[in-house]
């Protein structure tokens, strides 16, 4: 579904004018403060209901190819949001996941150059994207396969696609403009909220069954 789409699914709900563009781009105030609000309640749903799970269209394949001596690498556009599932090497071999602190620790010994066997989360560079950092600091140039999940850019332009199930974006986006005015077609903006967390809940559990033993639950 398009961004103007997701605009009109909210405006319908709203009883307003649909519109056959969002006028530019998110940012770009247009003649109906309505519609204003509407776009940007989309993209606030949207990353609300990308954040709420692990969404089998947000998986997202990064490789990192390591440099002799730079332990610590981007994963290009991993902007704000980013989950790392498993890292692996030309061999097949996965790398642990570990703390930071146990490769700050590992590293105070000051070890020689060497094939990793340990990742953590580094925090993010200049650009905001994650950054990972490797143990040991690698001595050589070898391609890692980093696989994970990625939350979208923010929808910007008309033809923009929302990758997530759309249902539950446009009820919390409805919600959210609904608030704004306090009331919508009769319905509080409470009862939206509810709406679109049960739309939210269905729609987990649809994805979560398409990879069924990935989403495993063990008792402990």
């Amino acid at each position: 579904m398009t961004y103007t789409d997701l605009v009109n699914e909210v405006l319908i709900r709203l009883r307003e004018d649909t519109v056959t563009t969002i006028g530019g781009s998110r940012l770009t105030v247009t003649d109906d403060p309505v519609v204003d609000i509407v776009k940007l309640a989309i993209n606030d749903a949207k990353r609300t209901v990308e954040d709420a799970h692990q969404w089998s269209a947000l998986r997202h394949d990064w490789t990192v190819t390591t440099q002799k001596g730079v332990h610590t690498y981007p994963l290009a556009g991993a902007k704000s949001f980013a989950s790392i599932e498993s890292i692996y090497g030309e061999s097949g071999l996965s790398i642990r996941n570990v703390k930071l602190s146990y490769i700050h620790k590992k590293a105070a010994g000051k070890p020689a150059n060497n094939t990793p066997m340990y990742w953590a989360v580094n925090g993010q560079d200049l650009n905001g994207d994650v950054t990972i950092r490797f143990f040991s600091t690698p001595n050589d140039a070898v391609d890692y396969t980093v696989h994970g999940f990625k939350r979208t850019p923010d929808l910007d332009q008309d033809s923009d696609q929302l990758k997530v199930p759309s249902t539950p974006v446009i009820y919390l986006a409805f919600a959210l403009a609904a608030r704004e005015r306090g009331e919508a077609g009769g319905a509080q903006s409470t009862e939206l909220f509810t709406m679109a967390s049960m739309y939210l809940k269905d729609a987990i559990a649809l994805d979560a069954s398409l990879s069924d033993l990935d989403n495993e639950w063990n008792v402990i």
